[in-house]
């Protein structure tokens, strides 16, 4: 169908938009007073909706929904696998993204379900949100670039007769999507220039500033000192899916058209809206209150003379006048007490007092408010059964009532408030399967691998990482197997592009949500006890049959993941069971048995030579180090004795001297001192014995020295010799010693290894 010619018009889109207000013009008035008796501004003796409103709520939506993506068909398509997992991922963050700037999924829930019970109609849309930030300019000529931070995908809580459609009897023929805005002027000028928002007038109240009414002074929204004008946002899906900013004060041009921002496949950015009151000829809603607005009139009516006729309801009567003071006193008495009458005479004479005291009659009274209080339940019951709302949910049960009387009672009593459960189901379904599509057109893939955490790389990282195998294999190495893996895993562009494309989502991958009002843990409970029992049955039937060789493992699999999938868990053991094994048969188990112990004695073998080669390496090693040190002591009495040489030497040299010294000196004094030559001879024999009894004192203690030291170093090399001898004699006892072998066996009878003991 191709798309309508657009009317470039204002007059013409505020014409449609008049239309618009006076369809639902009577929803509007009846919404908007629906509210002010839910809030209490209307006197009302018995607040009937307000008790239905808070019966319904946790009854339609009481927890934020999970987001269940998953394959259509359940079979085996790894690419669509991991596009559900993704998708549930994004979901899952989306719901919960503790932002304070966007209203919260939860909340948003709750105030569309709100207004679904109230006015009648429960409307949200989705908003693409990111934040910008900037590279920096590579030279100061060059614009610095952008890109996005942060994007996100968030909810937007409309104000429920703050939203128009173009005339249809369906959803799905709805032409458009208008929403009344109020913005102020700074937003103005963000959005369509400062020359457009100085046109525009802005005032203090939420209302167009150009009617003239009575309406607008007493319904005028005053918020202080802010000033908005009103404009329209209108999504026109007929007139070429195009996005119009109009106002009423500016009828020569709109203030602004752009191309539609998040291309869905609806276009819309907003799903059905949310209707307890289902309708076949009209999208216009009625308030579910509409249904029971005369009986809660009723009901009302009835409370007022109820309290009307216990104000009249009082003990009063008459009494004899002779009596006096004495009545009085009887009235006063306390329990037992007995007061004597002065006038007994007149006592006797009425024969007592219930003759001489007249009691007004309430007997009629209390029957007509006896009645009045039945026709208040009748009235109550009346209401019920027109909302659906059963005894079970209210609590009001008997204590007679068996538990499977109020099982029935909870299953039949509230099919009615189930249909409206399942609509609060399908509108947060539709709203998760649009954020998802947004996600997919919008989100790059950086920010789906933040968001989900999931191990797959870009389309960029991979192309880099072939070219970087590639180049190995080229080089003739081989290439790494974590790199392997991850080349065969999904990568970001081909998961993103299941989910953006319209055709693939919708055949291979399923959104839905799971219930949105609180479960019970017995719930849960029986959703594990029927998994753990189909799995045990499937494993109780195929397992002697895969064992015996029946039946191939690979069948069995399939049919264990066949049955798994379908239960409420077994999507996340599906990988679990994919990691099974095949059964060994018991041939082949004895066959592995006695490999076993094979390799456990092969294994003993070799390391009981491991052993002997290590103990023939130290004995080398020691060998080694005696040959070392007796080549130190060789250098050290070398070096002995090579300086013991140098200090003889040394001294005959000083003695020479000596002796050429006192030659000279004799030789030039002999004339003036013959006298004193006998003298000088003595003092030489003396100077020469000197000298050679510190020459053999060094010479005795070196020779001391090195005999001390040939000693201990001939104890070294003996103790080490014996050392070497017993190591050798040891070890030759234990290779050659006999040696008895036994069998252990385990619990089964089966033997697990072979241990050998030396005979004593």
């Amino acid at each position: 169908m191709e798309p309508r010619k657009a009317d470039t018009t204002v007059e013409h889109w505020i014409a449609e938009i008049t239309a618009a207000k006076k369809r639902e013009a009577d929803y509007r008035k009846h919404g908007e007073r629906i509210l002010e008796i839910y809030e209490g501004k209307h006197k009302m003796p018995f607040n009937i909706l307000y008790s239905n409103t808070e019966t319904l709520m946790p009854a339609l939506y009481s927890q934020q929904p999970v987001p269940v993506v998953q394959r259509r068909f359940k079979d085996e398509d790894p690419l669509g696998k991991a596009a559900a997992l993704a998708g549930k991922r994004v979901l899952s963050f989306l719901l919960d993204t503790n932002l304070e700037e966007y209203d919260a999924f939860d909340d948003a829930m709750i105030a569309a379900t709100l207004d679904a019970a109230l006015p009648g109609r429960g409307n949200l849309a989705i908003q693409y949100r990111a934040t910008m930030g900037q590279y920096e300019a590579e030279s100061p000529d060059a614009e610095p670039t952008e890109y996005v931070r942060q994007e996100t995908v968030c909810c937007d809580i409309l104000t429920w007769n703050r939203v128009y459609y173009g005339y249809a009897k369906k959803w799905s023929k709805v032409p458009w999507v208008a929403y009344e805005i109020f913005i102020d002027r700074a937003e103005a000028e963000r959005l369509f220039g400062r020359a457009v928002a100085n046109r525009l007038v802005y005032t203090d109240v939420e209302t167009n500033p150009n009617e003239d009414t009575k309406e607008r002074d007493e319904a005028a929204d005053k918020r202080g000192e802010k000033h908005t004008t009103r404009i329209y946002q209108i999504w026109d899906k007929d007139g070429g899916r195009q996005i119009r900013y109009l106002s009423e004060q500016l009828r020569d041009r709109f203030l602004k058209v752009e191309d539609d921002p998040l291309h869905l496949s609806g276009f819309f950015n907003c799903p059905r809206p949310l209707q307890f009151l289902r309708k076949t000829h009209s999208m216009t809603p009625t308030a579910l209150y509409r249904l029971y607005e005369e009986q809660a009139e009723e009901l009302n009516e009835l409370t007022r003379r109820l309290r009307k006729i216990m104000i009249g309801l009082k003990v009063r009567g008459i009494y004899d006048s002779a009596l006096g003071d004495e009545l009085k006193k009887l009235l006063q008495a306390d329990d037992n007490e007995l007061t004597p009458a002065d006038k007994s005479s007149s006592l006797a004479a009425e024969k007592g007092l219930d003759n001489a005291i007249w009691m007004f009659p309430n007997e009629k009274i209390v029957q007509i408010v006896r009645e009045l209080y039945l026709a208040r339940e009748q009235c109550k019951q009346t209401i019920y059964e027109i909302t659906g709302i059963s005894d079970i949910i209210r609590g009001a049960t008997k204590a007679s009532e068996t538990l499977g009387a109020q099982e029935i009672k909870a299953q039949w009593g509230t099919m009615r408030v189930r249909n409206y459960q399942k609509e609060v189901q399908r509108f947060a379904r539709d709203l998760l399967r649009m954020m998802l599509e947004v996600a997919a057109t919008r989100f790059n893939e950086d920010t789906w691998a933040k968001m989900t955490g999931l191990p797959f790389l870009t389309t960029m990282q991979a192309q880099q990482l072939q070219l970087v195998m590639q180049t190995a294999m080229a080089q003739g190495v081989q290439p790494d197997p974590q790199m392997m893996a991850q080349l065969q895993q999904p990568v970001w562009g081909q998961v993103i592009q299941v989910l953006r494309d319209d055709l693939q989502r919708a055949y291979r991958i399923d959104i839905e949500t799971n219930s949105t009002v609180e479960p019970e843990a017995a719930d849960d409970h029986k959703a594990l006890t029927e998994l753990f029992t189909a799995l045990s049955q499937v494993l109780n039937g195929l397992g002697p049959l895969v064992v015996q060789g029946s039946l191939p493992f690979e069948a069995a699999q399939s049919l264990l993941l066949f049955v798994a999938r379908r239960f409420r868990y077994g999507e996340e053991i599906e990988d679990q069971i994919k990691m099974m094994k095949a059964p060994t048969p018991p041939d082949q188990q004895n066959g592995a048995e006695a490999v076993k112990q094979e390799k456990q004695l092969a294994q003993k073998e070799l390391a009981m030579q491991q052993k002997e080669a290590e103990q023939a390496v130290k004995m080398k090693q020691m060998d080694a180090d005696m040959a070392i040190k007796q080549k130190e002591m060789d250098l050290q009495m070398r070096e002995l004795a090579l300086q013991v040489e140098q200090d003889q030497l040394k001294m005959e040299r000083q003695a020479a001297q000596q002796e050429l010294t006192m030659k000279a000196q004799g030789e030039h004094q002999r004339l003036a001192y013959e006298q004193k030559s006998a003298q000088l001879q003595n003092t030489k024999f003396k100077t020469e014995n000197v000298v050679n009894q510190k020459a053999d004192q060094t010479l005795g203690k070196g020779v001391t020295a090195m005999q001390s030291m040939v000693k201990e170093l001939a104890g070294l090399v003996l103790k080490q010799s014996q050392e070497h001898q017993q190591m050798m004699t040891a070890l030759m006892k234990v290779l050659s010693a006999p040696r008895n072998k036994r069998a252990v066996r385990g619990k089964d009878g089966r033997i697990e290894r072979i241990e050998e003991e030396l005979v004593a």
